[in-house]
């Protein structure tokens, strides 16, 4: 799952045996700490990796994640790395409700048309239908503002640059 949504392709993220380049660590200092990945953190700004196989010792005793605190810490990567959940559930909830509502609607009108009777419950269910798409495509808008707001607070930069040329 951290591989996934953090797009970084190491095999470990738990291991806290790390070592970094300076220049590789600079442009996000700003994050880290606000991050429990710091390696995902500083890889998913560019940097390269060189994994260095290294001895585990068999944990002694239980561990101390209970499945509470995985589902804790499976949203946190969620909310750190991919900011974006809450616009691709407004769109989805927009573009769904959208068309619910336009089908709804053709039929209604041919409902109305073919049996001189207007169908006012099913327009009213049309009309809320319509309603929850309009809401749906906000959601979506305040998510890409909350997105913004993270990158700014974290101070994490879009992309660095090496060199120029």
């Amino acid at each position: 799952m951290l591989r996934r949504f953090t797009g970084v392709a190491i095999s470990d993220f738990g291991c806290a045996f790390n070592a970094y380049r300076r220049d590789a660590v600079e442009p996000m200092l700003g994050s880290i700490g606000k991050q429990k990945f710091t390696k995902a953190l500083i890889l998913s700004g560019g940097a390269s990796v060189q994994e260095v196989e290294v001895s585990h010792r068999a944990r002694e005793g239980r561990s101390r994640y209970s499945p509470l605190r995985l589902l804790r810490l499976a949203l946190h990567v969620l909310a750190g790395f991919w900011p974006q959940p809450i616009q691709w559930i407004g769109v989805a909830l927009g573009i769904l409700c959208t068309l619910v509502a336009t089908g709804l609607l053709v039929y209604a009108i041919g409902f109305w048309i073919e049996n001189s009777n207007f169908p006012g419950p099913l327009l009213l269910g049309v009309l809320v239908l319509f309603v929850l798409g309009i809401q749906g495509f906000i959601l979506a808008l305040v998510g890409e503002y909350l997105g913004r707001i993270q990158r700014d607070v974290e101070g994490r930069p879009l992309y660095t640059v090496e060199r120029e040329l």
